[in-house]
């Protein structure tokens, strides 16, 4: 197969993202920019999860003896009449090469351009849906130097001046 310039880029930021983990976006105050659409880490977390919510319980199975939402077929697995194996999560997860997107992180610099990840995990018995989002850069961030915030410092400007 032959790629050009732009599909090569492509293929190596998402081995990037492949061979790296994700790191989690756990500041709710974060901002994450989908297509056109921003939203606080936050807010986002409560839409996903209240959309798949909605969605759990909102499609049926019908058959000719019972219709019933999927969530109550989800809440155990009958292997036989007297084996009932109880469920605990249902776990969804958004594509592994990610979602494009633009992260802004309070107290960064600007926008990150890179791909996210979403993860949805339900709890059958306590009903309850816990979301993370996780985010990977295309390019990823020149490792600090312990020497930064000295190199910052008015003693260093000085010195450095007076060579």
């Amino acid at each position: 197969m032959n790629l050009n310039k732009t599909d090569k880029l492509v293929e190596q930021m998402n081995e990037n993202c492949d061979k790296k983990k994700y790191e989690i976006l756990d500041d709710d105050n974060d901002v994450v920019l989908l297509g056109q659409d921003t939203f606080t880490v936050g807010r986002f977390k409560q839409l996903v999860s209240l959309k798949f919510g909605e969605s759990f319980n909102k499609y049926y199975v019908v058959t000719e003896s019972y219709h019933r939402p999927i969530s109550s077929l989800m809440s155990d697995l009958q292997i036989n009449e007297g084996t009932i194996i109880p469920g605990g999560d249902i776990n969804w997860n958004s594509r592994k090469e990610g979602i494009d997107c633009q992260v802004l992180k309070i107290g960064s610099k600007g926008w990150e351009k890179g791909k996210v990840q979403i993860e949805v995990n339900k709890n059958i018995s306590s009903k309850k849906i816990q979301t993370s989002i996780k985010f990977c850069p295309d390019e990823p961030l020149e490792p600090k130097s312990p020497l930064d915030d000295i190199r910052k410092s008015e003693e260093y400007k000085k010195l450095s001046n007076n060579n």
